[in-house]
């Protein structure tokens, strides 16, 4: 047994419902019988469970035996039939190669595939057409499976937080096409909770750390995280709302779809949209450190000399040692302190500091009476605009879903479906900012008028940051510090604020 073929058993199966694995055990225990009866010894098996052929996502197992029949460590694979081993065209013929350049058998038990001549190469490539003819197909009516549960409202997948799963008389979760949702209130009250912070402006870290001090955990039984958190909170399962996308070929395609689901909304969708728009916004100061905000105008003030964003920096002490005397006594040693500080942190500029307390004082009178005296005006919104963005939202929303049908039923090409989606997608994002700068200013409705000052001296950071954000979108609030000597707090005590700008349209 000397010259005896050293051979490799691959198995795989796309779906394994059970996670037991039995599938490719069965399909091992055929191949090594296989493998007896030929003669060839095996010395490896690769095993990619609940893996598929089809789709873009990488398998494991593949590849390493790839780098295995690559390096001559085996001449041979068993496989249960070809289209476990690809249900790609292009990779049957990589396998086609390998059999001309380094002499590789591949076999069967499906049936007998010699690579080595002109009939069994023409036999493998029928298979692997017809296999990747199975799995469009498969996916196709997947596809179309999903969008109808989707039109019908039904819920797929874990149970999400807000919710659990109805059960019959007895206690037993139904399955099936009788599963569904059904409001859980003690999680319920919570969603409602973390969206009333949301819309005050509080950090999701914040919210994390004090879900998980009461205890409360996760629909899976885990701690908080700011990002779990956000995708609770964006989820459009609460507002009552089924989302769907096509999934064609790797990747989410297609316009985003909503159909009203079957299960009690938790907040309304109006609240949600709000919620969406808040935790998306682009300009989102996000702290994605292990400590709570600190500082009021941290990447929102300006540098006057690069006009980038300026960082707070907290205040530090530095000792001076004192020296040694000639007598051999030593000097007592001085502290020097340096207080916080904004400063500009970007490399080739770093060149503006001043004193943080100096900043905020200034910046929060002016502010305070921003608001008393345009505050209404600038914090109410305006809802006949809000009226008519949402209109066209609903109208290019809907346009866009009769595009997707169209390409589904084979009505548009994907050239044609990707351009006309793209130029809807250009007018909803449009639309969606309009009716953003159109809402009145969530949770800020103390800051509008007279009593400004009163809600300013009472409000956390936190707050007071999200009213800067909404002046700096909506009234063109813009703060910014000028050079104005050659060290850090070069301002004098008769004019501690030179060089302070602040600007508003």
């Amino acid at each position: 047994m000397a010259n005896a073929i050293e051979a490799a058993v691959y198995v795989r199966i796309s779906r394994d419902s059970e996670a037991d694995g039995l599938g490719v055990k069965r399909q091992e225990s055929d191949c090594h019988a296989l493998a007896k009866k030929l003669g060839w010894t095996v010395i490896d098996v690769y095993t990619d469970n609940d893996v598929s052929a089809s789709k873009k996502k990488p398998r494991p197992a593949y590849e390493q035996m790839m780098r295995a029949v690559e390096s001559r460590r085996i001449q041979a694979v068993v496989v249960w039939d070809v289209d476990r081993l690809t249900r790609k065209p292009r990779e049957l013929e990589d396998w086609i190669d390998h059999a001309d350049a380094l002499g590789l058998q591949l076999a069967s038990v499906g049936g007998e595939i010699d690579l080595a001549n002109e009939q069994g190469r023409a036999m493998a490539r029928m298979k692997g057409v017809f296999a990747r003819l199975e799995a469009e197909t498969t996916a196709r009516r997947q596809r179309a499976k999903h969008k109808e549960m989707a039109e019908a409202g039904r819920y797929v997948g874990r149970r999400p937080f807000g919710y659990r799963f109805a059960t019959d008389e007895k206690g037993v979760v139904l399955t099936g096409t009788q599963q569904r949702l059904v409001i859980d209130p003690a999680e319920a009250a919570v969603i409602k909770e973390c969206v009333r912070r949301v819309l005050d402006g509080e950090s999701l870290w914040s919210m994390t750390k004090d879900l998980n001090a009461r205890e409360i955990r996760t629909a899976a039984g885990g701690e908080w995280q700011p990002q779990p958190l956000r995708r609770t909170l964006l989820r459009w399962t609460q507002a009552g709302y089924r989302k769907h996308q096509e999934f064609k070929d790797g990747h989410w395609t297609g316009p985003v779809q909503l159909f009203a689901a079957g299960w009690d909304a938790i907040i309304d969708r109006e609240t949600h949209e709000r919620v969406v728009a808040r935790l998306t916004d682009p300009s989102r100061t996000t702290n994605k450190g292990d400590t709570e905000l600190k500082y009021l105008l941290t990447w929102l003030v300006r540098c006057g000399e690069c006009d980038r964003p300026m960082a707070g920096a907290k205040s530090y002490t530095y000792t001076v040692k004192g020296y040694k005397r000639v007598d051999g006594t030593r000097s007592p040693s001085k502290q020097r302190v340096y207080p916080a500080k904004y400063a500009c942190p970007h490399s080739g500029c770093h060149g503006v500091n001043r004193r943080m307390d100096v900043v905020d004082g200034y910046i929060e009178r002016h502010v305070v009476a921003l608001l008393e005296v345009e505050g209404v005006r600038v914090l109410g919104g305006d809802q006949e605009v809000a009226a008519e963005a949402r209109e066209r939202i609903e109208a290019v929303e809907a346009k866009m879903a009769l595009i997707s049908d169209t390409w589904i039923d084979g009505g548009l090409t994907q050239e044609q479906f990707h351009r006309q989606n793209a130029r809807l997608m250009a007018r909803l994002e449009g639309e969606q900012a309009r009716l953003r700068a159109a809402q009145p200013a969530d949770g800020l409705d103390d800051f509008a008028g007279v009593e400004a000052g009163v809600a300013w001296l009472t409000a956390g950071v936190e707050r007071k940051r999200m009213v800067l954000r909404a002046l700096i979108d909506l009234a063109g609030l813009r703060i910014t510090i000028d050079k104005i000597g050659p060290g850090a707090f070069s301002a004098t005590d008769s004019d501690p604020y030179k060089g302070i700008r602040v600007e508003w349209s």
